[in-house]
Order: C-alpha cells, then structure tokens, then sequence
C-alpha cells in the first residue's frame, strides 16, 4: 500500500492501484446495483474507455467526475476480460498505460516515487544534485534500467550514452515514465487475466458482444516473400553470421534483423531459433521482443525495417554493389529474388 494520503483525483488518474480497489469495496456496489439507469455515466464511460483502446490505441484522459472515472475502470476490465479475446486484453492494456503515462508527466513526484517502489518494486530515488550538467529528476539501479532499456531501440537508451555513476543510472522525469510505462501495462494486463467473470446483467451483453466485433484481430504473419537466406541484403547477413559464431549481436544488429524477417513473413518461433544461439538468449525476453515488433503485443503496431541511411546512422551498414540505390534492405530482398525469378524464366 502507498503510505502517502490520496485523494479522489488521484485514484481517478491511477484507478489500478489498491487504494482503488479499496475505496470501490467501501461503496459495496454489486453489477446489478451498478447496471441500474443511476449508474448510465459508469457504465457509458466503461464502454467508452473500451473503444478508444480499440479506436486509437489510447484511453482519453479527460474526466466527468473522479468517481465515474474511478468506478468505470473495473466495469471496463470486466467488458474486456468477458469478451474472451486476448487480442483485446493486450491492447486495453497497452491503451490505458498510454494514459497513465501521460498523467505521470505532470504527476508530484513523491507520488511517482511511491508508485514505483510499492507497486512495480522498483527502487526510485530522488536526486537533487546537477550530473553532468543536466538535472536529472531520478536514479535507479543498472539492473533496473538495463531490464528494461532493451525494449527500445534509439540510442538515446543505450547504457553508453548515460549518465551513471556509483552503479545507478540517471534520468529525468520523461524518460523514466517512458521506462516504466511497460511495467504499468503488464500489472493492468496481469489483472484482466487473473479476473473471474461474475454472473452479468443482461444489459451488459450487448455492449460486450458489439466491442467484440469492434475488436480488430491481431496481424498475421502471412504473406511470406521466399526470400532464400543467400539473397538477404548484406547487412542482415551480418547479423546472421554474427548469431552463427555464437557471438552477441549488437542491438541495433538485432533491431535490422527481427525487423527484416518479420517483414518477409517469417515465423516467431523461426526468428526465436536464431537467437538462442546468442549467449546472453533469454526466450522470455527474447519472445517479448520479437511479438512485439511484429506487433502481435503492445500497441498492435508492426515494425517496419529502418532505412539505409539509419542503418549507416547506427553503424551496421555492410554496403555492397548490390545493394545499388535502395533506401531499405527489403528492397534488395525484393530486387534480387525479382532478378533470380526472372533468370529462372
């Protein structure tokens, strides 16, 4: 439990914690009691969080009343977790972490720290000295910060271009919001799938059965190009001679490989196989990766491969005479298997 006092507002802005919970007990409110036309707000709100999710990816952060928006919240879990469809329960999630973040960036920052250290058990310091010459809001530990800074991929996240010192790393407010906005995802994620769906009124069907088919299905990972391993551009070639000796890919390496394979319609488990050859593999991780670039997790968003010229940007460009004028190593998947075809012919 957070040991600071928190009011209505607070709860309306971070509806997953406990003291939410609590106060929504404290009502002793039943789904029937909450079905009845005094409650029409809770429940239109409910269901308006649900379609933004499934609309725009995001649940919009304007409020009527902190109760509504307090209350709204479990209707809306049960809505989702009661359409049965784990697609939706990934992109809820995803759509209300989204809202909880923003809310983080003008947030106090005792209550940040609070919420870091009691609900996702991470250790947040306050810092108020000057490093660097930059004013950094936070510390956390190495760990803390590598754990989760392999989830992005500019380099702005990478270890070397932080600011470190006596074994924490240094941030400011944005970035460790943006950090741990995974972890915020999870713990709502984690709610929907422990939830038993209670016995719903009849006036609840109906609204789970339309966001049912509002929920768009997850991309599949169809459509596959047939590009043979000996016609990859050069630069994914790399990659894989890399993972072949055994040796750690860089991340951006890693980044240009997932991408390209999951966009010539490679599998999960085929890109997963790769990678185990890697000494640092973990699957959990490693499988969290690659779904979500391929955008099976998260926002629903599939990668596309970077460009050429981010690719000589990260220093994994291997350019050949091949390689010609493309702007993006699928293109010279694309030109090459053309060419091969049209010889065959």
């Amino acid at each position: 439990m957070i040991s600071i006092d928190l009011g209505q507002e607070d709860l309306a802005k971070y509806p997953f914690l406990d003291e939410a919970g609590d106060y929504i007990k404290a009502r002793d409110l039943s789904l029937v009691d909450i079905s009845q036309p005094d409650f029409n707000r809770v429940i239109r709100r409910a269901r308006q969080r649900v379609l933004q999710a499934i609309r725009s990816r995001e649940v919009s952060g304007e409020m009527d009343t902190p109760e509504i928006e307090i209350l709204s919240f479990p209707i809306a879990l049960i809505l989702v977790k009661a359409a049965n469809l784990d697609h939706l329960i990934s992109r809820y999630s995803h759509a209300e972490a989204i809202r909880v973040e923003k809310f983080l960036e003008d947030e106090r920052e005792d209550l940040i720290v609070e919420i870091f250290r009691n609900i996702l058990k991470i250790n947040v310091i306050l810092v108020t000295s000057k490093i660097s010459f930059s004013k950094h809001n936070y510390k956390i530990s190495i760990i803390d910060y590598l754990r989760r800074a392999t989830r992005f991929h500019e380099l702005q996240w990478k270890l070397i271009n932080r600011t470190v010192d006596d074994g924490n790393v240094y941030l400011k407010s944005n970035e460790l919001i943006r950090l741990i906005r995974q972890e915020i995802e999870s713990k709502i994620q984690d709610k929907l799938k422990e939830m038993v769906v209670p016995q719903l009124p009849q006036s609840f069907i109906k609204t789970i059965q339309e966001l049912s088919i509002l929920s768009p299905p997850p991309p599949k990972l169809t459509g596959k190009v047939n590009i043979s391993p000996d016609k990859y551009p050069p630069c994914v070639k790399a990659a894989l001679d890399l993972l072949k000796k055994g040796e750690n890919l860089p991340h951006y390496g890693r980044f240009l490989l997932t991408t390209y394979l999951v966009n010539i319609g490679e599998s999960v488990d085929e890109i997963m196989s790769l990678y185990s050859r890697s000494p640092d593999f973990n699957e959990r991780i490693t499988k969290y990766q690659v779904e979500h670039i391929a955008g099976l997790k998260g926002g629903r968003v599939k990668y596309t491969c970077p460009s050429c010229r981010t690719l000589i940007t990260h220093g994994f460009c291997f350019k050949t005479k091949e390689c010609n004028k493309i702007r993006n190593p699928l293109q010279f998947g694309v030109k090459t298997n053309l060419q091969s075809n049209k010889k065959g012919n």
